[in-house]
C-alpha cells in the first residue's frame, strides 16, 4: 500500500511539474528579444501633448524612456539618424474631475452654509503609441492606453485653515500623474514587446 501511495504521489506531482513547465499561452514577461520589425536600435522624442495639462509629456516620455533603458533587448539612442525605429507619444487627453464623493457643510459656523467639498479627484489619461520606422513612414507599432487614477483633495478641517490649499492640489495632481505615466509606459513596453 505504502509502495502504490508514493508512485501514485510521484506521478501527480510530475505531471504538476510537467503542466507548469510546458507552454501556456499567458507568460508573466515578454520573451521577445526585438520590438516589432526586428527592431533594437529606438530614438523616443518628446510626448506631444494635446491635453490642458502643462508638463504632463515630460512625465510619459520620462518613464517610456525609463522602461527601454531597463529592457535588455532594445538600446536607446538620443539622436534619431542613429536609431532604426522612433516610438513617438502622443497625450491625447488628461481630464481631472472632481469624484461623486462630497462633503456638505451645514450648520457650520466656519464655512458659508450650504457649501459642497469634494473629498478627491479622479485623474484620467489617455495615450497613444506609434513605432515607426526612421526612414519611411511604415507604422511597426501602434497602441492606445487609458488609465483612471484618484488622490485625495485637501481637507478644510481645522477653522485657521478656512481655504484648500491650491499648491497641495496641484502637487497630488502632479505626484498621481507621474505614478500613472510609469505605471502606463511599463504596460505599454511590454505589450509592444509582445506585439500585442
Amino acid at each position: 500500500m505504502k509502495i502504490r501511495f508514493s508512485h501514485l504521489f510521484l506521478i501527480i506531482t510530475s505531471s504538476v511539474i510537467l503542466i507548469f513547465n510546458s507552454g501556456c499561452a499567458y507568460k508573466l514577461s515578454a520573451e521577445s528579444d526585438t520590438l516589432p520589425g526586428d527592431v533594437k536600435i529606438i530614438q523616443i522624442p518628446m510626448f506631444a501633448n494635446d491635453s490642458a495639462e502643462v508638463g504632463a509629456e515630460v512625465f510619459f516620455t520620462n518613464a517610456l524612456k525609463l522602461e527601454a533603458l531597463r529592457s535588455k533587448f532594445v538600446t536607446l539612442k538620443n539622436d534619431e539618424k542613429s536609431a532604426e525605429a522612433v516610438l513617438q507619444g502622443r497625450i491625447t487627453s488628461v481630464d481631472v474631475i472632481a469624484d461623486e464623493s462630497v462633503i456638505e457643510a451645514k450648520n457650520t459656523k466656519f464655512m458659508p452654509t450650504e457649501t459642497v467639498l469634494a473629498t478627491q479627484y479622479r485623474v484620467t489619461v489617455n495615450v497613444n503609441l506609434v513605432l515607426k520606422r526612421r526612414d519611411s513612414s511604415e507604422v511597426l507599432w501602434s497602441g492606445d492606453f487609458r488609465q483612471v487614477s484618484n488622490y485625495s483633495a485637501p481637507q478644510i478641517t481645522l477653522p485657521t485653515i478656512n481655504t484648500a490649499n491650491a499648491l497641495y492640489n496641484q502637487s497630488a495632481k502632479r505626484q498621481t500623474l507621474d505614478a500613472l505615466s510609469k505605471e502606463m509606459m511599463q504596460a505599454a513596453f511590454d505589450r509592444m514587446l509582445e506585439n500585442f
